[in-house]
């Protein structure tokens, strides 16, 4: 029977618990180390009196738990490069006017450029003659040029280094705090013209990765693949999703298929499985078969990371399952438990905040619900038939993942793909022998003997993958979407699904009275948070660039009043997380007026026109638009507002100005540029 290391799993628990409080907290660094030293001398101590651990030592147990939670405070304030003197941003004052600085700096990692800008991980290597380190975002304008940046390159420019702005409207995705999880706080915005090439290599691992994905690439461009064929290769095998089209990654989103865009758990566990097939022989034919099997698997897996572009979702998964790999071949008293716990320890001690990746925590929990969920559900059924047989493997498999990640995947995308079952069906059982036909395809181009018939079969296969992936998604009926999902939610819904399997493995009648109770707490918050929104009524004022927009929540109807025009993507990227989190659906878009009544308060819009004398209307807030040409002063003396609101659709240095003036004038004033949006209740 395979051992569960059950004093390594509390440890690791233990160590994320810290983590998560080390985040979220603000503690100084010579605490932590003090509490951490004491902590292991009280460690020790107990560990002299503890016979066995577990077992008799109660006190060694709690000790050890409150050890390793300080250990993951620890670990926090260790990887926080701003914790030490040579970090760029103890050398600035961003609270002043940000002022042009000479900044040069290497190429970390190109990342998924938008409509303007192409944007990189860059690392700062002196910053004002100082040679000082440091993550930073790199957004260079795109041109007709279209010239991508290369991994490891040095630049230098002559720019202002800025904070990164948080979300500014309610529930909106907040891109600077993703970022703050990668240690990365503060931006540059260049055009390609302001960039001057030092002609210098910062030679690391990612370069290496980097020249042997663009030589492939480059390989691969000279076959007929079209830009959707080599964009799905290039996500497939060499981890680069950056040049995928929004129209493509959208069907295999809705066709619940997203994660085989994505190089991680799926890829690599495919690859393992196909090292151990092709690598089986040595076992029956060699003495040290197991042995040589294993290190041959471990090298394999790790030569494919360098060709995938060693991203940190392919980090994550061939360390994972190079544990996994390793428990496969020991065999003895090794459970997959351990390897995984394993393999999450020496990732958080690397880098403890892949705690916040979200690729991270989908891994992970699907790796561990398919180990433990999948096989109680394989024994429900057992088909005659082997094709049957494992048609109902990957049917359970899909089945267990999809239970796993079920509330997490509610959490942070809002919606359902029904259909995943059958996409699964069908490309799952084909996906090892395309990921081998790619590797071989990848290998032969880059040594110039690809054969053009075997490049048009493997673009023929890429092709109809995409075809089944689009007509799926297309069955818009299947896929549920603007599904209200909250954190609490997705606490007690992994409770009930783990006392669900636990009661299903061994019945028992507490085991059963527990996860009744969990069902009942579930549907408690959710008809309290229904509840809770059904009632809520806010008038906001957004943070729209270049125009002005007013929303109005009233029964859950939202209604919308805008100066100009919304786009649909602008209404998604406005309010659409907003939306959802308030179980509101949108009523109208109207043309903006000059005056409102919102509850007891007068709500008067000053636009361009500046007109706002209207008889007998003494407004209690005055909204600010399109940079009206008016005196605050005299505004002010006139209507008496009680707060004034500036949003985004005007000047800064107007702004800047009309925020003097209330201050003058002891009036509330509200910028949502600094602010974020303005809400009234």
């Amino acid at each position: 029977m395979k051992l569960i290391n059950i004093p390594f799993i509390v440890i690791t628990i233990s160590t994320l618990l810290g983590i998560l409080v080390g985040y979220h907290l603000t503690i100084v660094p010579e605490i932590v180390v003090l509490s951490f030293s004491v902590s292991i001398y009280v460690l020790g101590i107990s560990w002299k009196r503890s016979k066995k651990i577990f077992s008799k030592g109660h006190s060694f147990i709690v000790i050890m738990i409150i050890v390793f939670i300080i250990f993951g405070i620890a670990l926090v304030k260790i990887h926080n490069p701003k914790n030490y003197s040579g970090h760029y941003s103890n050398y600035i004052n961003l609270k002043e006017q940000p002022y042009t600085i000479g900044i040069q700096f290497y190429i970390k990692e190109r990342l998924k450029p938008t409509s303007y800008y192409d944007k990189y991980v860059a690392c700062i290597k002196l910053l004002d003659g100082k040679a000082l380190h440091g993550k930073i975002l790199l957004q260079v304008a795109r041109d007709s040029s279209q010239n991508i940046l290369d991994i490891g390159s040095t630049y230098t420019t002559f720019t202002a280094l800025k904070p990164i702005s948080r979300a500014l409207n309610p529930h909106q995705f907040d891109y600077s705090k993703y970022l703050q999880t990668q240690y990365i706080s503060h931006k540059i915005i260049v055009l390609p013209h302001q960039l001057i090439d030092n002609h210098k290599i910062e030679h690391s691992l990612g370069y290496i990765a980097d020249q042997i994905r663009k030589t492939s690439t480059l390989k691969l461009s000279k076959y007929n693949f079209n830009s959707t064929q080599l964009s799905i290769i290039n996500a497939l095998l060499l981890g680069q999703r950056q040049d995928i089209s929004q129209d493509t990654f959208e069907s295999y989103r809705d066709a619940g298929a997203i994660h085989i865009l994505a190089v991680s758990g799926l890829h690599v566990g495919i690859i393992l499985l196909l090292l151990n097939l092709i690598l089986k022989p040595l076992n029956r034919y060699h003495k040290n078969g197991r042995i040589i099997k294993l290190i041959l698997t471990i090298l394999s897996l790790w030569c494919f990371a360098i060709i995938a572009g060693l991203s940190p979702s392919v980090l994550r998964a061939v360390t994972m399952f190079s544990f996994l790999a390793i428990g496969i071949n020991i065999r003895s008293k090794v459970s997959i438990y351990n390897s995984l716990f394993i393999s999450l320890f020496i990732l958080i001690c690397f880098n403890p905040l892949l705690l916040f990746s979200v690729g991270f925590q989908l891994s992970y929990l699907a790796v561990f619900a398919i180990a433990w969920i999948q096989p109680l559900v394989f024994k429900i059924y057992k088909p005659r038939l082997y094709l049957s047989k494992k048609l109902w493997e990957i049917f359970t498999v899909t089945i267990a993942a999809q239970l796993g990640l079920l509330p997490l995947t509610l959490l942070y995308f809002h919606q359902f793909p029904f259909l995943f079952f059958i996409s699964n069906l069908i490309i799952l059982p084909f996906l090892g022998g395309i990921l081998g036909f790619g590797i071989l395809v990848i290998l032969l181009a880059y040594l110039n003997i690809l054969p053009r018939s075997i490049a048009a079969l493997f673009g023929n296969c890429i092709d109809i993958m995409n075809i089944i992936i689009g007509w799926i998604a297309n069955q818009k009926s299947f896929v549920i979407k603007s599904i209200p999902f909250s954190t609490s939610m997705c606490i007690i819904s992994y409770l009930t699904i783990i006392l669900l399997v636990v009661t299903f493995k061994k019945y028992e009648r507490r085991k059963l009275y527990g996860l009744g109770v969990s069902i009942i707490t579930l549907f408690s918050i959710l008809i309290y948070e229904k509840h809770i929104t059904s009632n809520l009524q806010e008038l906001i004022v957004f943070h729209n660039q270049r125009n002005t927009t007013l929303g109005i929540l009233e029964n859950q109807q939202f209604r919308i009043y805008s100066k100009d025009s919304i786009t649909v993507k602008t209404q998604h990227f406005l309010f659409g997380n907003y939306l959802i989190k308030n179980r509101a659906a949108l009523d109208t878009v109207i043309q903006l007026k000059n005056v409102y009544q919102y509850k007891k308060q007068k709500i008067m819009v000053i636009d361009s026109t500046s007109i706002y004398a209207i008889k007998s209307f003494h407004p209690d807030i005055i909204i600010l638009s399109n940079s009206p040409k008016i005196h605050l002063d005299r505004v002010i003396d006139s209507l008496h507002p009680k707060q004034i609101v500036a949003d985004a659709s005007n000047y800064k240095s107007y702004i800047d100005q009309w925020e003097i003036s209330c201050k003058k004038q002891n009036i509330s004033f509200h910028r949502t540029d600094k602010k974020g949006a303005f809400i009234l209740k």
